[in-house]
């Protein structure tokens, strides 16, 4: 026979476990009434919850607002007076015990007549009328009060008493509806990884305290309730949820939770001890939530799991408790759609399928399409993955396009109101962050606001630089990583980054008191990067990724330099040391969103900085092609070059006004080459030589010298062992490739080729890899495959197309030649056909196609 008893043991109160009333009317006034409705409520055997009924160490406010958050039925009773107005506050502390108890049943009496009432009372029982969210009734005198607070509460039990039948579920066991959490009224997607990993270590014997940190608004409420839902099973002794938003005074915590749970103190027992009595042996989860404004609590906790070695406790919070045994797991944004992503991927990202889906909610039918998924990826990225913002964001597109809301983004997300079931704090995004800012110290939220001028991940160093460089600012940023207010970040160059989510940095930055010398100190800090980071150093792998690290940043930089009218020099004189990295990434192209910001800076002020911005430009109209106009522009700059600039800098001048010469000038080219060695040799950069010899070399090869052209590429080569710069090491591969094809050894070839595509894959060096395009078009006629020198012909045309890039007239000269013998082997219609389908290829499609078993 099945044991009856257990189905409902988990619903059965101790004696100590009754419903609380609070009673909440001015206390002299009203002292016999208040006499009354206690003793009409200790009648029923319920526990009356009254303001004087012991001495508490803590301010008024913070007593009377957790007795209330206690209780289960609240009773209001008003005569004539309204009450005291606490200091900072607009309404007496009567009527803010009445705003704050909407969560539980009111019984409201008045007292009839009640000739000099206040009048904030009387319009206070007008709005209580007026709202018909509750009603009131009228009463003579104590007696009176009695009888029918006596009359309505047996009443209200009555009516709820099927609403309390025992049984199961999350809520079982916990000894009071309030351990039960709010149901959630939305899926929770994109957090598959998350929750596998919180439900693991939150079942582990030995993980009792786990903590869920991340920013306001990350979703960490939302996988601790789907965290408690999962396990439930797990628990003999129940799952309870426990709400601490509305508890601000960490010494009233304990009181929370055994509210919360319950749990009721017997005579002069302590809460904490009445949890330890409860709670000892019983395998029981515990949620807290929203545990950052009452941190002091922390060893509370610690006191409670050591006294209660079956309890686990799974805490949400903005900072993380710092108690031995905590297990702190970091709650992330979600990950956006990357820029460029096609449909596909920006589909599957998981902050859009949670916007995606939220905006559902609010416009049935909606879809993501190829029209508005930029605008949505933009969305995405703006409000950095944020599930909170993406929420708020999702449902003023009840009202608005995608392309609307994203030209309104934060005017709107600063509107209360879209989503009227959040708390306050959350309703509007500037309001959710205000939380966890007013939480830090003052020197904490200084620097938080100094570091809103990082666009991008930024090191520990860089952070002390830009904080003035004082001994406190690592504290300040350890005190800003545990309050989630900046997170750990990747950089390209894999140092360990740190960054702050783009809602959080607008917020900070619109704080951040422009005469404080960030910008300034972000400055300095990028000229030592730019000129840690120059030529003479190689272009290794690592200092490329570093500056495609600090790209955003420089924007800012330049940007403001521009603004304030400072002197460009020294920014312009960096920028030309790193011109290898400007060229590999693509920045020295006329559509670059950083060569648009420095061809808008202001005039230079010295002759060098003018040669460095000029340098600039010569570079930059070389890879646009404007082969004419590089040369007029070095032979402006020499003379001055000459006067006031080093040799390297006149060597790479030479060198750029050669590889500018249109085939039928090699006689001019020559001279400039020989003299640009001539000058490379004083100088202090290695690397410059290496450059001026590669393509040397390809003009050597291109007039049939070829054992001098594979000297000088050897030559090359070795440069760039020895500097370990890949840069220059793909250059010297590539051009070994030339020349072993114009000797006619295409396994040569090949192999040089391979070499030169991991060298230029492993910099993301477009430029290079095109130009590899091109070179296996020749392997594949030298090989006998005229079908695949064709398509690959067309492959490097529309790769150059659509990237934006010219080949120097060296590599145009072998291509055409090697482009008229392609067209002499195929008909013109074969020819037309297959160059058009080579067009489509990407780099990577046109590289696998060239591979040996290759599509032809």
């Amino acid at each position: 026979m099945a044991d009856v008893g257990a189905e409902w043991s988990a619903a059965i109160r101790t004696p100590d476990q009754r419903l609380r009333v609070f009673v909440s009317s001015t206390l002299v006034e009203l002292a016999a009434e208040r006499a009354a409705a206690r003793d009409a409520i200790e009648q029923l055997r319920l526990a009356p919850v009254m303001f004087e009924s012991g001495a508490r160490p803590h301010p008024a406010q913070a007593v009377y607002r957790a007795y209330l958050a206690n209780s289960d039925i609240f009773v209001g009773i008003y005569a004539e007076a309204y009450g005291w107005v606490g200091p900072g506050m607009t309404i007496s502390g009567l009527e803010d015990e009445f705003e704050r108890a909407t969560a539980i049943p009111r019984l409201l009496y008045v007292k009839s007549p009640a000739p000099a009432r206040d009048p904030a009372l009387n319009r206070m029982i007008e709005k209580i009328k007026t709202d018909g969210h509750s009603a009131y009734k009228r009463f003579t005198d104590a007696d009176d009060l009695r009888e029918l607070v006596l009359a309505d509460l047996a009443t209200l039990l009555a009516e709820r008493f099927d609403g309390r039948r025992p049984g199961s579920g999350i809520g079982a066991g916990t000894g009071g509806t309030h351990a039960a959490p709010p149901a959630p009224a939305t899926g929770l997607l994109g957090r598959d990884d998350d929750l596998e990993r919180i439900v693991h270590d939150v079942a582990a014997e030995d993980r009792r305290l786990v903590v869920l940190t991340g920013a306001g608004g990350i979703g960490k409420t939302r996988l601790a309730m789907a965290a408690m839902e999962r396990t439930a099973p797990h628990w003999s002794g129940g799952v309870a949820f426990v709400d601490l938003s509305s508890t601000t005074d960490a010494r009233l915590v304990p009181d929370t939770i055994a509210a919360s749970l319950g749990v009721v103190p017997q005579g002069s027992e302590r809460p904490l001890d009445a949890l330890h009595r409860t709670l000892a042996d019983r395998h029981r989860l515990v949620v807290l939530d929203n545990f950052e404004q009452v941190l002091a609590a922390a060893p509370t906790v610690a006191e409670l799991l050591r006294r209660a070695p079956r309890l686990h406790l799974l805490v949400t919070s903005r900072v993380a408790l710092r108690v031995r045994g905590e297990r702190e797991i970091r709650v992330d944004a979600l990950e956006v759609p990357r820029a460029g992503a096609d449909i596909a991927e920006v589909a599957s990202a998981p902050a859009m399928r949670l916007l995606v889906d939220r905006v559902r909610d609010v416009a049935p039918g909606f879809d993501l399409t190829t029209a508005n998924a930029p605008a949505l990826a933009e969305l995405c990225r703006r409000l950095g993955g944020l599930p909170l913002a993406l929420e708020l964001a999702a449902a003023w597109m009840r009202l608005l396009t995608p392309e609307q809301m994203l030209a309104q983004l934060y005017e709107r997300l600063d509107r209360p109101g879209a989503l009227v079931d959040l708390p306050d704090r959350q309703q509007t995004l500037t309001g959710t962050i205000s939380w966890s800012y007013d939480l830090l110290t003052a020197p904490a939220r200084r620097l938080l606001d100094q570091l809103s001028v990082f666009a991008a991940p930024f090191t520990v160093d860089a952070a002390v630089a830009v904080g003035g460089g004082d001994a406190h600012v690592i504290d300040d940023l350890s005190r800003l990583l545990d309050s989630s207010m900046v997170g750990p970040a990747e950089r390209p160059d894999r140092q360990r980054g740190f960054a702050l989510l783009e809602p959080i940095r607008r917020f900070a930055a619109q704080r951040r008191d422009p005469a404080d010398g960030a910008l300034d100190r972000l400055h300095r800090h990028l000229l030592d990067v730019l000129y840690s980071a120059e030529t003479r150093l190689g272009s290794t792998e690592l200092v490329l990724r570093r500056l495609d690290s600090e790209l955003p940043n420089l924007q800012v930089v330049i940007d403001w330099v521009g603004r304030a009218g400072g002197d460009p020099g020294p920014l312009v004189r960096g920028l030309s040391g790193v011109w290898v990295w400007m060229v590999a990434r693509g920045h020295l192209r006329q559509t670059s969103e950083l060569w648009q910001r420095i061809a808008a800076l202001p005039g230079m002020r010295t002759e060098r900085d003018r040669l460095a911005m000029q340098w600039l430009t010569g570079s930059r109209l070389l890879n646009d092609g404007r082969f004419a106009e590089v040369g007029d522009l070095v032979d402006e700059m020499l003379p001055v070059a000459r006067r006031v600039e080093s040799p390297t800098r006149i060597a790479l001048l030479l060198a750029a006004r050669a590889i500018a010469l249109p085939h039928g000038r090699h006689d001019t080219a020559r001279a400039d080459y020989e003299e640009a060695l001539a000058a490379a040799a004083d100088a202090d950069d290695p690397l410059v030589p290496g450059y001026v010899l590669s393509h040397y070399g390809l003009l050597l090869g291109i007039d049939g010298e070829l054992p001098r052209a594979q000297e000088l590429h050897q030559q090359t080569l070795e440069i760039a062992r020895a500097l370990d710069d890949e840069n220059l090491r793909g250059e010297a591969h590539y051009c070994l490739a030339m020349d072993a094809l114009l000797r006619d050894d295409p396994e040569a070839a090949r192999t040089e080729l391979a070499h030169a595509v991991d060298c230029y894959r492993a910099i993301d060096h477009l430029d290079g890899l095109a130009r590899c395009v091109g070179a296996h078009s020749a392997l594949a006629l030298a090989t006998g495959d005229h079908h695949l020198a064709a398509r690959l012909t067309g492959a490097a045309a529309g790769i150059r197309n659509r990237i934006g890039l010219t080949p120097w007239p060296s590599v145009s000269e072998l291509e055409g030649r090697n482009l008229e013998r392609v067209k002499v082997m195929l008909p013109e219609a074969e020819f037309a056909t297959l160059t058009d389908d080579g067009r489509g290829l990407t780099i990577a499609g046109a590289l696998a196609a060239a591979e040996p078993g290759g599509r032809p």
